[in-house]
């Protein structure tokens, strides 16, 4: 018998994937393919629509029938509602753009189209580490720093759906320029980024110069990994560089702690594998900043569902929609 479905679509800067999520959270099959996030805003849009149309054949041709809903997770502030795209980080092009309309042209079908740090926050609440928990912070730590609040069970959208910008929380007043425009976000210091420009500066690099070899990749990138890899052999400028980010990490989480009580942090991204290089001064400053009754109620744990949380999550908000206006 045919498990029911529903699609869940994850943009990310680079990438692009697509599932078949079963009504009870299972991913039946996944798809990946480029974002090309660099080209005109309705290529961009029809990139998308046409791997969504892909993945409806493939799974058609298997025997899934149709899906119960799509849900479309993209990066940056978007007006939930309307599924207008304000602005996004990785697509210079989508500035007030009717995304959600021009979707449903392009697929023929209804589509829920949501920010992706959001479909995480869903996705690691419905079937991953904050899975039974009520009041849940949850923190994206990739190229940028995103964000996503469920409060009483439900996630918070704000007014008009873009609520839980938590990467672009200043911790540092006097802090370095954030791509949003603002100075000392946490994005600047947490984000592969944020700790890219850290390295520079320890550094006394230009923005931009070539990198040392260990912490980059084989397209000379500046790498995450790279750079855990160096923490654990006891490099200095990585520890150092980690302990920083650490530090402001630490300063965001105590102020969420404050605000929400949440009873749960979750922190996912490629950034989260080098937790344990940052979890010192991290703790220290959540310890120094928080209410001790706050700060003891709430543990801070790794994302459960690795890639899988933004397809999980946008085939969720698929399924329960926020309602439109």
């Amino acid at each position: 018998m045919t498990r029911a479905w529903a699609v869940g679509l994850d943009m990310g800067g680079t990438n692009i994937r697509c599932a078949a999520v079963s009504v009870a959270g299972d991913v039946i099959l996944m798809e990946h393919g480029p974002s090309l996030a660099s080209r005109k805003a309705g290529d961009v849009a029809e990139n998308i629509a046409t791997q969504t149309l892909h993945l409806l054949d493939t799974a058609r041709r298997r025997g899934h029938g149709s899906p119960r809903a799509i849900g479309i997770a993209v990066p940056g502030p978007l007006d939930v509602q309307t599924g207008t795209v304000m602005q996004a980080p990785h697509v210079a092009a989508w500035r007030g753009y009717p995304l959600r309309n021009n979707l449903e042209r392009l697929i023929g079908r209804k589509v829920v189209v949501d920010n992706d740090a959001n479909a995480w926050a869903l996705g690691e609440y419905w079937r991953g580490a904050a899975r039974g928990r009520r009041d849940v912070v949850l923190l994206t730590l990739g190229t940028g720093v995103g964000g996503g609040l469920i409060v009483g069970g439900k996630l918070v959208h704000g007014r008009s759906g873009m609520a839980g910008e938590l990467g672009h929380v200043t911790v540092n007043p006097d802090g370095p320029p954030c791509d949003c425009g603002s100075h000392g976000c946490l994005e600047a210091y947490a984000s592969a980024s944020g700790l890219r420009g850290l390295v520079e500066n320890r550094l006394g690099l230009r923005p931009g110069s070539p990198l040392p070899l260990q912490i980059v990749d084989s397209e000379k990138n500046f790498s995450v990994r790279g750079l855990s890899a160096q923490a654990r052999r006891g490099d200095r400028l990585a520890l150092e560089t980690f302990a920083i980010a650490g530090h402001y990490l630490g300063i965001a989480i105590a102020s969420f702690l404050n605000i929400f009580n949440p009873e749960l942090v979750v922190i996912g991204g490629g950034v989260a594998g080098a937790l344990p290089y940052m979890r010192k001064t991290m703790t220290a400053q959540v310890k120094a900043r928080a209410f001790t009754a706050i700060c003891s109620q709430a543990k801070i744990v790794r994302a459960a569902l690795g890639p899988r949380g933004g397809v999980v999550g946008a085939a969720y908000a698929g399924l329960h929609p926020v309602m439109r206006s």
